[in-house]
């Protein structure tokens, strides 16, 4: 490779990038012909600097935690010609780098870049013009996400989102749910709609255990009410690796879904917020080329 641009966002993970930072480069400079660092300083810094240097270079690698991934990505995925993307995994659940294969400590996960296996993965779009690498999703998975304390969150990290799933699990606030797509239809009251392009959410294997990044379909999971058989479903594919299965459960995939809500519901987009239902998904296949981790095809 002739030019690497490693972005950074030095607040994510208590710190970590910046402890690690001079070993990585002096690695990446050992393989690569130009490094070029940059440091986030707010919101919205990553974006224009992959803008700026999308032309110029033969990857960028995001060194942060899941809002660092999902904003470069999203910088990435507007752009017609698009460098490779890659991932040091430096945040609290990091949860799309989990999703391909990504060791989680930054030095083994550098030596995963430098093989260069790479991949082209799918992206799913909403039509509020956001791109989402891992999840969408409104309902409880929205809530538990909206009450954890950022101090949490920062003092003892993925705990942080068990205690809150916890404490939302057994008492959500339901809604009239619409679902129209060309494999299937759905209306009724639900707790919890769940599109999934990766499987990983708050750091653990989510509700698509079989989901792949590379079929052009969108993983669609709702809970339709609060039974502790639709529940107790969900949470088993954790253990089992199977689809979860009840009749209070809709599963589907599709390539496209409108989704509309009553009352309308604030949308969970990669663990960012901000837009409200009503939306149109879709899968865009093969859109962002990734250099993987140990798995030389996603599963």
């Amino acid at each position: 490779m002739k030019r690497v641009d490693l972005i950074i966002n030095p607040a994510a993970g208590k710190g970590e990038p910046e402890k690690f930072l001079p070993e990585i480069t002096h690695k990446l400079n050992q393989y690569v012909d130009h490094v070029r660092e940059y440091r986030t300083e707010k919101p919205g810094d990553g974006a224009i600097r992959v803008k700026q240097i999308a032309g110029e270079t033969d990857l960028v690698i995001a060194m942060g935690g899941d809002g660092t991934v999902h904003e470069l990505a999203n910088a990435l995925c507007s752009l017609e010609e698009r460098p490779r993307f890659a991932i040091l995994p430096a945040g609290t659940c990091n949860d799309f780098s989990r999703a391909i294969g990504m060791n989680q400590d930054l030095d083994k996960a550098l030596e995963q870049i430098l093989q260069q296996r790479e991949q082209k993965v799918d992206v799913g779009y909403s039509s509020q013009g956001r791109y989402f690498l891992n999840f969408w999703g409104i309902g409880l998975i929205t809530e538990i996400s909206s009450e954890i304390d950022p101090d949490d969150k920062e003092r003892i990290g993925r705990l942080a989102y068990y205690i809150s799933a916890a404490q939302k699990w057994w008492n959500p606030t339901p809604f009239h749910l619409e679902l129209k797509s060309n494999s299937l239809q759905y209306e009724g009251e639900a707790a919890m709609l769940i599109v999934g392009n990766g499987s990983y959410i708050g750091g653990v294997q989510g509700f698509f255990p079989h989901s792949k990044l590379d079929d052009g379909q969108l993983d669609v999971l709702a809970l339709k009410e609060n039974s502790l058989g639709g529940v107790a479903s969900m949470l088993l594919s954790h253990l089992t690796q199977e689809w979860p299965e009840h009749e209070d459960i809709l599963y589907f995939q599709a390539d496209q879904l409108t989704i509309s809500a009553t009352p309308h519901q604030k949308i969970d987009c990669d663990g960012e917020k901000g837009e409200y239902t009503p939306v149109r998904l879709s899968s865009l296949p093969g859109h962002l080329t990734l250099l993987m981790g140990d798995r030389e095809k996603t599963e």
